[in-house]
């Protein structure tokens, strides 16, 4: 009799019409199926040398995550559409639906996944504090007097972190599409002190060996997290493909090689 009232109820079950809940999964928005439909992917990226920045000679776009974007194209068997923007523009435009995907050297942040969906990170790094070399600091903690002026990118997410780290220095932030224009502005002497990944601001040193700087805690980064890319909430079938696409080419070692190839880094 149980069996027979559990297939009754399952057969109600099958017959009754959605609920709102349910149709709106449903009708919810599958990227995934309408790149596949359209044949493109379209990815946006904003310049930050190495990880994705335009050959001055060619034009065409080049780096980490630009091979991140042909192998995702490819493993998905559509052409790649790669969309400029801007840091400060970049989630803002992936909302208004201008690209599908974010692929930039992103934090996971609680501020940004309010707006948001991440992948799982494919890199794992921290941030380092890129000083003048006349700020007379030896710890970053240091910094947190009005005498000191610390400089962000505007959009980025060291802004916040800044203004939480040291809330008693003075903040100056500004607009840019050059990733390290707050690595220029301590460097210039307009800045005591810019908060940036230590890829970053390593990278920086070792391309202006004679800029007048240096790095508080290399070996210590600040709030060690992951870089991942982003995507509009709600589309679970999209961000679960994307995340088996990262595992994988996890296992088959391509992000090492790339890693390697672009950062000089496993």
């Amino acid at each position: 009799m149980k069996k027979l009232m559990a297939l009754v109820a399952a057969s109600l079950f099958a017959l009754a019409p959605l609920t709102p809940i349910q149709a709106s999964a449903q009708d919810a928005t599958d990227t995934l199926a309408q790149i596949k439909q359209a044949g493109v992917i379209k990815v946006g990226m904003a310049d930050s040398i190495p990880a994705q920045q335009k050959n001055p000679m060619s034009g065409e776009w080049e780096g980490f995550n630009v091979d991140m974007a042909k192998n995702l194209a490819d493993a998905l068997g559509v052409k790649l559409e790669i969309v400029d923007t801007t840091w400060s523009t970049i989630i803002p435009s992936l909302m208004q639906k201008q690209y599908d995907i974010a692929m930039v050297d992103m934090f996971r942040t609680p501020a940004r996944a309010v707006t948001v969906d991440f992948t799982d990170s494919y890199m794992t790094t921290g941030n380092t504090w890129l000083v003048g070399a006349d700020v007379d600091v030896t710890d970053w903690k240091q910094l947190n007097d009005p005498k000191y002026t610390v400089v962000s990118i505007a959009g980025m997410a060291a802004v916040a972190q800044s203004d939480r780290l040291l809330p008693n220095a003075q903040k100056k932030t500004i607009v840019s599409d050059n990733a390290v224009a707050g690595q220029l502005e301590v460097a210039a002497g307009r800045a005591s002190a810019h908060l940036s990944d230590l890829l970053q601001n390593a990278l920086f040193m070792k391309a202006n060996p004679n800029a007048k700087v240096r790095v508080l805690g290399a070996d210590t980064p600040i709030e060690a997290t992951g870089y991942a890319y982003a995507v509009r909430p709600g589309d679970y079938h999209f961000l679960s493909f994307l995340n088996t696409w990262i595992a994988y080419n996890t296992t088959t070692g391509f992000i090492s090689d790339k890693k390697m190839a672009w950062y000089g880094i496993k």
